[in-house]
């Protein structure tokens, strides 16, 4: 009992995130770096990201076994929109901190995705759905430096934003957005009452 759409919106927000991801971190440390950061701590800075991850995946994942997958789901994406536009927007060091810290924990609903293909898929079909989401995590780290990268050339040649890596970062926080919007449309929830 496959049911192709929710599979397809959880392969979009698994994709999206690591897209996003992406499309933002070649440019981290150059922006921390121009906020006088030391390059120990530009490094924090993505390592915060990941500390956060760590840490998160695990209580999203339980928190979407008592309320539902939905709700942990919509509220992941949404959130991570809300850290993209700080992100974006953000004008110091301890900004930019606050909002990969954010992100970090927005964005690790992993563990809810893989819970979602096993709500929704018969023990025979469960491998083919477990690599839907492998499949979104590798492509959205082989496009999203991709993408990031003819972003902030198109940003710069153009003169859109000042600092380096704005763009990449408000164009991460809309495809998070239209994530949020099908997640609302065809995410239902898979957990019986």
């Amino acid at each position: 009992m496959i049911r192709k759409a929710s599979l397809g919106t959880i392969f979009f927000t698994v994709f999206l995130d690591l897209l996003g991801f992406g499309l933002v971190v070649p440019y981290l440390p150059g922006v921390a770096r121009a906020h006088g950061a030391s390059d120990l701590v530009a490094t924090l800075l993505g390592a915060g990201y990941s500390l956060m991850q760590l840490l998160f995946v695990p209580y999203w994942g339980q928190l979407s076994d008592r309320t539902g997958r939905r709700p942990v789901l919509l509220t992941s994406i949404a959130a991570s929109v809300a850290g993209l536009l700080f992100l974006g927007s953000a004008g110091s060091l301890w900004m930019l901190f606050l909002a990969r810290i954010w992100s970090g924990i927005a964005t690790s609903n992993l563990a809810v995705a893989q819970a979602y293909i096993a709500d929704v898929t018969r023990p025979e079909d469960r491998a083919r759905g477990m690599g839907l989401i492998g499949a979104g995590i590798g492509l959205g780290f082989v496009f999203g430096p991709v993408l990031g990268g003819l972003l902030e050339g198109y940003s710069q040649d153009h003169g859109l934003f000042a600092r380096v890596g704005a763009l990449p970062a408000f164009a991460a926080a809309a495809l998070a957005a239209l994530n949020l919007v099908l997640a609302l449309l065809f995410l239902p929830e898979s957990l019986p009452p």
